[in-house]
This record gives structure tokens, sequence and C-alpha cells, in this order.
């Protein structure tokens, strides 16, 4: 049950921090953006680190699988920033909640505790939001070909953020959730400065983020690494699935906070959709092992 808890709890991190990204990804060069979250974040950790001298401990596969996790980590986030840019955020980050069938696949093919209950849930999530990503009869402003796009973008987000995933629970068994999340956060940022290097040697301009900006991708980047780390949390024991289930829930909780925050419309059908994922999301917190 407190898999679920956490995994929702970081749904509403992550929720905000894609509301807040569907502003800076259109105003912001990517790797720019790559650099100001991780960036940050990287240094927060770094400065804890020393505090609790609580450096990760070497294990050859956890720091493998963190290396891979981090470098995934760009490419998830490219996939979902540019389809939250394009929008609708109703359509974009719903699509990306594919990972949780994904991940929960993943982690019961490798013998994490399991109840059909949970699979009903999952099937539930996946549903309400497959729902939430077909456009709607009247009132839709966007054309389907850019509705499929915007939702093929999403289903390739959280593909990579399936296996993201994975690998960070595996390395947080191994070396806990702060080296995990440390070592995420540091191979990511490794991954960035090569981008810069790729981009520099193109000869390509970068847009940097302006005061208020900048503000907005601070606020991003500590919510988005919140998220992750209220994950790991509830991944711990036997919380993987219930964790990933939580999680998915960060589709409704975006399309929430652009509906308050953006003025983005969502319909009374997508009300409906969101309401699905939420009975998933009880669902699943009911049944899971304990």
């Amino acid at each position: 049950m407190l898999g679920v808890v956490w995994g929702g709890l970081g749904a509403s991190f992550i929720g905000v921090s894609d509301c807040i990204a569907r502003v800076t990804a259109q105003r912001v060069s990517m790797s720019v953006l790559f650099l100001a979250v991780m960036g940050f974040s990287t240094a927060i950790l770094t400065v804890w680190m020393i505090a609790t001298d609580g450096w990760p401990v070497w294990h050859a596969y956890a720091w493998i699988a963190s290396a891979i996790s981090g470098i995934l980590t760009l490419i998830a986030l490219n996939f979902i920033y540019l389809a939250l840019a394009r929008g609708p955020v109703s359509v974009a980050s719903p699509s990306a909640s594919v990972f949780s069938i994904i991940l929960v696949a993943l982690n019961v093919a490798f013998g994490a505790p399991f109840v059909w209950q949970q699979g009903l849930a999952a099937l539930l999530v996946f549903f309400g939001v497959a729902m939430l990503a077909r456009r709607g009869r009247t009132g839709e402003t966007y054309t389907a070909a850019h509705l499929r796009i915007t939702a093929l973008l999403g289903l390739a987000a959280g593909t990579t953020i399936a296996v993201r995933m994975f690998l960070a629970q595996e390395a947080g068994d191994l070396i806990g959730v702060m080296g995990a999340l440390y070592l995420n956060r540091a191979f990511a940022l490794i991954g960035v400065f090569g981008l810069f290097a790729i981009e520099s040697a193109r000869g390509r301009t970068r847009r940097w983020p302006d005061g208020p900006t900048l503000r907005l991708v601070v606020l991003q980047s500590a919510l988005e690494t919140l998220a992750l780390a209220s994950f790991l949390i509830g991944s711990q024991g036997v919380g993987r699935v219930g964790a990933a289930i939580g999680f998915s829930a960060f589709s409704a909780v975006t399309a929430l906070t652009a509906w308050v925050w953006l003025k983005e419309p969502v319909g009374l059908r997508r009300s409906i959709w969101m309401a699905v994922v939420g009975l998933g999301i009880v669902l699943a917190v009911i049944s899971a092992p304990q």
C-alpha cells in the first residue's frame, strides 16, 4: 500500500513539473533546459551527500544501471517535453502513462509481488489515459494529425520512462534510494555536457531562460527530482508494482494543473476518464501486497 501512496506523491510532483515544462520547453532550448534541471538537482544532492557523508557505494551493476537510467532520463524528457510543448497537455501526458503497463510487466517478469487486482488496476489506468488521448467530437482546436503526433511522442516517452524507472529501481534496491537518485542525476548531467559538446561542434545557437522563466525552470527541476525520489522510496521492498501504478496518475495531475494554471480546457469527457484513472489508483492501493 505504501508503494502506491509514495508513487501517487511522486505523480503529484511530476504532474506539476510537466505542466511547467509546457511553458519552459517553448521558451528555452532543450539542452539548456536539461542543463538547468539536471545541474540544479545534482548540485543540491551533492551538498546533501557532503553533509551526510552518504556517497553511493560501489556496485558494478547498480552503477551501470544508474548510468543507463541517467541517459534514458534525457531521452525520455526530450520526448515528453516536445509533446508538452506541442500540446495539448491532456494528450501528451496521458500518452506517456503507458509506461506503467510496461514497468509493471518488467517488475512482474523479474519476480516482484503481484496480485490480479493490481493487473485490473493497471488496465483501468491504461484505459483511462488512452481515452484521455482521444480527440473530442466538439470544441477541439487541434487537428487529428496534430494529436496523433503528440500522442506518439508521449508513447515514446512512456516506453523510455519505463526502462529508466526499472533500472533506477534496480539500483535503489542495491545502493539505496539516495545513492540511486544521485547517480541518476549525475550521469544525466554528464550526458548533458556531451550534448552541449555536440551542439557546439555544429554551431547551434541556444535560447537561455530569462528571470521569470529561470524561476520556473528551478521549480521544475526541484519537483522532477522529488518525484523520482518519492518513486524510489515507494519502490523499496514489495512496493515496486504499487509505486509504478501510483506514479502513472501524473497524467491526470498534469491535465488538472494545466486547466487551473494555463486555463487549458479539460471538458466533461476528459474529467470522467481522469476519474477512471483515479479509480485504478484506489484499487491498486486496496489490493497492494502487504
